[in-house]
């Protein structure tokens, strides 16, 4: 018997070892590594922002459970019919709740202006406009230049620091790389910077430089008139050498012989000694 127990053991381990490299429990290994997943929808191609959701460029995918991003949608089924992007999309990326606009919104760049903010539309030229390198989602300084008036000289203010571009043209797909000359340009700045602004347009030149996003400090803000052209000795690219300063000397004029005149007013007459210059 015990010689029988033996020989039934070693054929178990036998059976079970034959089991084993045959990968007949394999299955239940990898179920057990491998993490759950849940379909998730995402873009199948990029989407611009502004636009109508069109459920025929989205698809589902796969997506780990324990990672799945909050506001995701799990079928096309549960997307509204009435949505719009605020935002890009790029392929592969998630479709979320959070970057749509409101059941009721219409598609446009009206829910992505922050709260407490406004819209406004600058009209530019390819010099106030910067080049045209101005693009969606810039960091541009307006500025506002009056001619010479009445009671001004011409000068050159700072109206705003550091406002965001919401658009160009019509166009507000902050995703796009290419300058393009543009005709107007919105950007998103207070409701008195927005009063600001309507006026400025209305007396003055505005124009739009354009600044690097990685610098929001703002610089001092100086008011330049005329006579701020001239170059300063710490401005100028000159080779520091002295400058030579040239005097204009006004001759006095020098009295001479005398002239008289005489006026008549009807029938009073009148003589006036006049000193003749040179």
């Amino acid at each position: 018997m015990l010689i029988g127990a033996i020989v039934l053991g070693l054929l178990a381990v036998l059976l079970m070892r034959t089991y084993i490299g045959t990968g007949g429990s394999s299955g239940v290994a990898t179920a057990a590594i491998a993490p759950r997943s849940t379909p998730v929808v995402v873009a199948s191609s990029d989407l611009p922002p502004a636009a109508a959701i069109d459920k025929t460029k989205l698809k589902l995918i796969d997506w780990p459970a324990d990672s799945v991003p909050a506001g995701s949608f799990r079928s096309l089924a549960a997307i509204p019919a009435d949505r719009g992007l605020m935002l890009p999309m790029v392929a592969g990326e998630p479709l979320l709740a959070g970057r749509m606009t409101g059941g009721t919104a219409r598609p446009g760049i009206a829910p992505r202006i922050a709260d407490g903010m406004r819209a406004a539309t600058v009209r530019v030229t390819d010099v106030t406009g910067t080049g045209g390198f101005i693009l969606p989602g810039a960091r541009v300084d307006v500025l506002i230049t009056q001619a010479a008036t009445q009671s001004n000289t011409p000068f050159n203010d700072v109206l705003f620091e550091n406002v965001r571009v919401i658009a160009v043209n019509q166009d507000a797909n902050e995703a796009k790389d290419k300058p393009e000359v543009a005709q107007t340009v919105t950007i998103e700045i207070t409701p008195v910077q927005s009063q600001k602004l309507a006026l400025a347009q209305t007396v003055g030149t505005v124009s739009l430089v354009l600044r690097n996003p990685a610098n929001a400090a703002s610089g001092p803000i100086t008011t330049v008139h005329v006579s701020d052209l001239r170059a300063s000795p710490a401005t100028s690219s000159a080779d520091h050498a002295p400058r030579r300063i040239l005097h204009v000397s006004r001759r006095e004029p020098v009295a001479t012989a005398r002239t008289s005149v005489e006026i008549v007013r009807g029938v009073d007459r009148a003589t006036y000694q006049i000193a003749r210059s040179q």
